[in-house]
């Protein structure tokens, strides 16, 4: 009797694994060409190779893969290109079995987290043996992310011979200069294809050659070893084929005696990104011509130490702002503590192709920023939805600020947050020096852990609504003042216990409960 259940449990276990096997075989994905489906695990876990300083690595990722299914497990372990990323976080075991599998497959190393590194108890253990593993393999690098905690091994990268690298990141834990001994040089077993360049904490002689062929190029935390602004146009005119720039760099000295710099042109620059002092930044857009640039992010100290401010950069950044956008775009402006403005303007609607514009002003006050953006590039160039964000705590009276409001038309929404918006509702509530309502046209306002009184804000709702018991006539006889359209949303948080429900409630009655959203989620 046993032996007649063994042989019918075996035979329906073979069945089930004829039929799982069947089943796999039907799964659409499983019939795709063994290329196919090995380049769509790569572009699903690429991802996944930024996420520096997570445990969930790529190789841990593609680990488990192998255990969905036999077919899985025989096409990754036989595609040596999906193996051929090591991670520093990873066990050196899953290190050396990635080694051995992707043979002489080009590398991509991950070694450094995606934020700078200023404490070197930060880093992981095992950093020396996993640099030296990844230096004996330089032939085969394709990309390499590290952490350099000395001149010396930063010097040893650079000029380790890497003829397939094409992407080289290096961040310090320190801030130092290279130096290089007479006759020395940089890149010297760096093949051509190297494109993508970023140097964070590790400054190099910037007279020295740079790679011409740059496709990117990332600098930032060099102080006080940054390069002069004359220094950076030298690095753009012998990489005048970059496509992407970041500069992010506090101390940049400028020679006022130069003017009339000989124009350059970087006709392929996409994306431009500078985080620096005003005249600086004010020398290089004055220089440079950028005819298809589709990405600017500007961040200026427009202090009054500076020597110049913000006005001389207007003209040069309304000339950029329409290379930007031929199109329709929307327009957040935030307001910050320490007066900085944020200008960031994206495609409305449905577009997608990656162009924005955004500039960030400090140190300057914001009501003038305000007014001289507005004139410049709103007036200029309406934007078809702008949203405003009061993002507290703010060390100025809004009430100093909102009338630079009066004209700016297509305000949708406001947000707010620990800040004083007493000042808004009182905007809100009456007419202004424009004649119309403090923002006529805006349809929603949410409220995060600010200070206001609540008989303000019903106040307002009141005023706007028109919701008095007995309204005054026109004792002229002329036509009653418009009021504005009727708020779509009214969203407001607060910590337990500290909102005047009652005021809610005839809010509520005003508005409609469909419009109105109270939350006590605030944390502190």
């Amino acid at each position: 009797m046993k032996s007649t259940l063994d042989n019918v449990q075996h035979q329906f276990l073979v069945k089930m694994s004829e039929l799982r096997t069947e089943h796999n075989r039907m799964i659409p994905f499983h019939r795709l060409p063994i290329e196919l489906f090995a380049r769509i695990i790569s572009t699903a876990l690429k991802p996944l190779q930024n996420l520096r300083w997570n445990q969930s690595t790529y190789l841990r990722r593609l680990v488990i893969l192998c255990e969905v299914c036999k077919q899985w497990r025989d096409v990754i372990n036989g595609t040596a290109s999906l193996w051929a990323a090591i991670d520093i976080l990873d066990p050196p075991a899953l290190t050396s079995a990635a080694i051995s599998r992707t043979a002489g497959h080009p590398l991509d190393v991950i070694a450094a987290p995606s934020g700078p590194i200023n404490v070197a108890s930060y880093l992981p253990d095992g950093l020396d043996e996993f640099t030296k593993t990844a230096m004996a393999l330089s032939t085969r690098w394709r990309s390499i992310q590290i952490v350099v905690p000395s001149a010396e091994e930063a010097l040893a990268i650079m000029n380790a011979h890497a003829p397939l690298l094409r992407s080289l990141e290096l961040k310090s834990t320190t801030t130092f200069r290279l130096n290089l001994k007479k006759g020395g040089t940089l890149f010297q077993g760096t093949g051509p294809q190297l494109r993508r360049l970023a140097l964070h904490g590790v400054a190099i002689p910037w007279d020295s050659k740079l790679p011409p062929d740059l496709r990117y190029l990332s600098i930032s935390r060099l102080d006080p070893f940054s390069p002069s602004c004359e220094e950076i146009l030298g690095i753009f005119r012998a990489c005048s084929g970059l496509v992407e720039l970041d500069l992010n760099l506090a101390e940049v000295a400028t020679t006022t005696g130069r003017k009339n710099e000989t124009p350059v042109r970087m006709a392929e620059l996409q994306s431009l990104s500078l985080t620096l002092s005003t005249p600086c930044a004010l020398t290089l857009l004055e220089t440079i011509r950028l005819p298809s640039v589709q990405s600017v992010s500007l961040d200026l100290y427009c202090g009054s130490d500076t020597g110049l401010p913000f006005p001389h950069m207007i003209k040069h950044v309304q000339a950029l702002f329409p290379v930007v956008f031929a199109a329709p775009y929307k327009l957040l402006i935030t307001l910050l503590d320490r007066n900085a403005v944020s200008w960031t303007c994206k495609p409305s609607g449905g577009h997608r192709d990656g162009r924005d514009f955004a500039i960030t002003v400090r140190d300057t006050p914001a009501r003038d920023t305000l007014q001289h953006l507005i004139k410049a590039l709103l007036n200029r160039f309406p934007a078809e939805f702008v949203e405003i964000n009061f993002d507290g705590p703010l060390n100025f009276d809004l009430s100093n600020i909102l009338w630079v409001f009066d004209r700016v038309y297509r305000i949708r929404n406001i947000m707010a947050s620990s800040c004083n918006i007493d000042p808004l509702f009182r905007y809100m509530s009456d007419s202004t020096t424009s004649g119309k309502w403090g923002l006529p046209e805006l349809q929603g306002i949410a409220v995060y852990d600010c200070h206001y009184s609540p008989l303000r804000l019903l106040s307002m709702i009141e005023a706007r609504y028109e919701f008095d018991e007995e309204p005054e006539s026109d004792a002229s006889g002329g036509d009653e003042r418009k009021l504005p359209p009727p708020l779509k949303w009214l969203k407001i948080s607060h910590a337990p216990g500290e909102a005047d429900e009652a005021i809610f409630g005839f809010v509520i009655d005003i508005i409609g409960p469909d419009c109105f959203e109270f939350h006590e989620n605030v944390e502190r």
